[in-house]
């Protein structure tokens, strides 16, 4: 994979396709692995750019010197979309939705279509009303950190895996990847941070200049779900996408309804 020196960071990306570049932003625990078959089926029409947030991949670990933000890794993918003519497309899953978000607000008129698939911005939740979809999700952070803190990662594992993707996934995993999964876990704990400290508010993400759209999955998990909600509510000129099931991580499980979606927003969005 492509090294590239973002500050101080090194970054890698998978870089696959040729044309309007669009940059792919992966969720937590995974990597840009997971945007394969998506790149597989736009290469033809759009160079990808897949990158590797910190600690996955090639890409250096977050020092944790102190806690991660949201800014930090959109420097990443911003440092990216310097190498690349604009204008550039964004697309990221949950985590790199929220990354993806923070991206754009960075590179402004850089941007000539963003994709968030259920972005994570959890500390909008409790601000806005949604009090008991908070509250889920901040018992769920408060458990995985606490396995964290006794590197019971394991435990960490099946909690998460469970959460996302519905009782007893874990346990269905091969041992090798339930190991490459373990290796990941760490990562999450500055990812969880990231999400839960509160960065802009509702209005501010408005300042978004880029045509925004928003997709979820209509049997998603309520904190998820309620996001989405909240962006589109706020941001009208917003436009939100719903499929019909596969959850949060559709994006890894049902690409037979996310990819289209995607393909077809890029292809109809101002060049």
């Amino acid at each position: 994979m492509p090294i590239t020196r973002v500050g101080q960071f090194d970054v890698d990306c998978e870089d696959v396709g040729s044309g309007l570049t669009v940059l792919l932003v992966h969720s937590s625990a995974s990597g840009n692995r997971q945007w394969r078959r998506l790149c597989d089926e736009l290469a033809q029409r759009y160079r990808l750019l897949a990158i590797n947030l910190f600690g996955y991949g090639a890409t250096t670990r977050w020092p944790g010197d102190r806690p991660l933000t949201l800014g930090d890794a959109a420097e990443l993918v911003a440092g990216l979309a310097d190498l690349a003519p604009a204008p550039v497309a964004l697309c990221g899953h949950s985590l790199g939705a929220a990354v993806a978000l923070e991206a754009a607000l960075r590179l402004g008129q850089r941007v000539r279509v963003l994709i968030a698939f259920e972005p994570i911005l959890f500390y909008l939740l409790d601000a806005n009303g949604c009090a008991a979809a908070a509250a889920e999700i901040s018992a769920l952070a408060a458990r995985y950190l606490d396995h964290a803190a006794v590197a019971d990662w394991p435990a960490a594992g099946e909690l998460f895996v469970d959460y996302w993707s519905g009782p007893g996934t874990w346990a269905g995993l091969s041992d090798e990847r339930r190991r490459g999964l373990v290796t990941l876990l760490p990562n999450v704990v500055h990812e969880w941070r990231a999400v839960i400290s509160p960065s802009h508010t509702l209005g501010e993400w408005s300042a978004i200049t880029a045509p925004t759209h928003l997709l979820r999955a209509a049997d998603t998990r309520p904190p998820t779900y309620a996001i989405a909600t909240l962006l589109a509510t706020a941001n009208p000129h917003w436009t939100l996408h719903e499929i019909a099931t596969g959850g949060h991580m559709a994006p890894a499980t049902r690409t037979d309804l996310v990819n289209p979606l995607i393909g077809r927003i890029l292809d109809e969005a101002p060049q």
